[in-house]
């Protein structure tokens, strides 16, 4: 199992730092990367990089000292995101064209980079190894939150190649958007489970094929499928903060 590599971009405390954990502990490589290199994430990793995720170019950076030093990543994890809050009745004055540049280039652009780069190495790997992609999404593919919009738009636009790249590839890679949910069907918000991604992600780094692309998940149990009518869903996000208390 060592000839497998997983490169997780975005390895944060909570979500990041469960995924690193679950593929080291099933004797994968991994190399974690983050904004700040930690001794968590250090003592989880066997090879830890930093990476400003706002400059898609450090992501080629990324994949090149990964593969020098690991080998070529066959599942890749993109887990970094940015927002700027607007508000739930003026969303369009809160954020900037600077803001949702920024935010384009972290939730798209360099995902995108991501996708690509990765493909590139699939390509270059044995049929018999599992190549995944998959993306840390949310719940903005079935509901519109006016405070979230910058990062609505850069989660639906990835959603789009990631659908797109499942489409082209399907017979041989995988591509997922990943996105964790309470029981019933709504958004978990902040109570986001790194555990239950570490499970879900693992399940999908070892299909043989294509599962569901939008890949809703619930802690403890798994894929469910969920069917939401995003027109009639527009929902302001401290009902929905509510809601997830307790999850």
């Amino acid at each position: 199992m060592s000839s497998h590599v997983a490169l997780v971009l975005g390895a944060g405390a909570n979500v990041g730092l469960s995924i690193a954990k679950k593929f080291t502990a099933q004797g994968w490589k991994v190399a974690s990367v983050a904004r700040t290199v930690k001794d968590e994430m250090k003592a989880n990793s066997a090879l830890s990089l930093e990476a400003d995720f706002s400059d898609p170019e450090s992501i080629t950076k990324v994949f090149s000292e990964v593969e020098s030093k690991l080998g070529t990543p066959n599942v890749v994890i993109y887990n970094a995101y940015f927002m700027t809050f607007s508000s739930g009745d003026d969303p369009f004055a809160a954020a900037s064209a600077q803001d949702l540049a920024k935010s384009l280039a972290i939730n798209v652009t360099s995902p995108y980079v991501a996708a690509k780069l990765a493909v590139e190495g699939f390509k270059k790997l044995q049929s018999s190894v599992p190549r995944v992609f998959i993306y840390t999404g949310n719940m903005s593919s079935s509901l519109i939150v006016p405070e979230g919009m910058s990062l609505g738009i850069g989660k639906n636009a990835s959603l789009y190649f990631i659908e797109t790249g499942a489409a082209a590839y399907g017979k041989d890679y995988q591509f997922y958007f990943a996105d964790e949910r309470m029981p019933n069907g709504g958004s978990v918000m902040g109570q986001i489970n790194g555990d239950a991604h570490g499970e879900a992600y693992w399940v999908l780094a070892n299909s043989k094929k294509q599962l569901p692309v939008n890949y809703t998940f619930v802690k403890g149990q798994g894929y469910v499928k969920f069917d939401i009518d995003r027109i009639t869903e527009v929902k302001s996000m401290g009902p929905l903060l509510k809601d997830a208390e307790g999850y």
